[in-house]
């Protein structure tokens, strides 16, 4: 399979040598962070707790890491809670870290801001160019069901999906192969024929060891992951995995 970089000159894979990648039947696309943008907590965050700029941005940053964290430090002590529940100690966590301890209907309001993120830039464009063109376009994310169907639906994406995936079903997190497993068998499709398309690159090594193609949305330009699979592709945006994927 072509390991595929995008540049200033167009699609390359690793040796440089330009190429196009053929089309991937069952596309499983992250939610938080690859279709949504996590950080638009933000505007909740400020209008809410009434601090700076710059301490909401610390406290985002922190409840984002801590919220990770916590579904790994999950599945490895097999206690497992669903996402929701996991994104409210985060939040807490974070809130202390910086001395705020605001009653629990602000964080109540703050916490629902998981409900209401922001698409990035040309998520439907991309969900509907690929939907178009013959693939299950589905949501595959450590989220619970009940907070992934409504950050769908207000997001509006909810009508450019085939389905929404959650973790929850295995009752663990990514990426433990057994999610990525989940959602080829859900899909019925062999797990080599169904692709992850994730801006998280721990997403997509996890999911490439595990089997699954990958296309990895690179937004900040970082480098690939040093353990797991390299991404099979590799792009900027959103609606460049569908110039590769179509």
């Amino acid at each position: 399979m072509p390991l595929l970089k995008w540049s200033r000159w167009g699609w390359h894979n690793y040796k440089g040598v330009s190429c196009v990648s053929p089309c991937m039947a069952g596309l499983c696309f992250d939610m938080y962070g690859t279709l949504c943008d996590t950080s638009s907590v933000r505007t909740r965050l400020g209008t809410e707790l009434g601090v700076p700029d710059r301490l909401v941005a610390a406290v985002d940053e922190t409840w984002r890491r801590k919220q990770l964290q916590y579904s790994y430090q999950s599945a490895q002590m097999d206690e497992y809670e669903p996402f929701w529940e996991l994104t409210s100690h985060a939040l807490d966590y974070a809130l202390a870290a910086y001395d705020l301890d605001p009653d629990a209907d602000t964080r109540g309001r703050i916490r629902d801001a998981y409900n209401h993120l922001d698409p990035f830039p040309g998520a439907v464009e991309a969900l509907t160019r690929l939907s178009e063109a013959g693939h299950d376009v589905v949501v595959l994310s450590n989220g619970n069901p009940t907070m992934l169907e409504r950050l769908a639906t207000n997001a509006g994406l909810a009508p450019h999906l085939d389905d929404v995936l959650s973790a929850d079903a295995v009752r663990t997190f990514k990426p433990d192969p057994a999610v990525y497993e989940h959602a080829a068998e859900t899909l019925d499709r062999p797990l080599g024929d169904c692709r992850l398309i994730s801006s998280n690159a721990w997403d997509v090594a996890g999911a490439g060891n595990a089997g699954m193609a990958t296309a990895w949305v690179n937004r900040a330009r970082d480098p690939p992951e040093t353990i797991g699979a390299r991404p099979d592709h590799e792009v900027p945006t959103l609606p460049a995995v569908a110039d590769v994927l179509c």
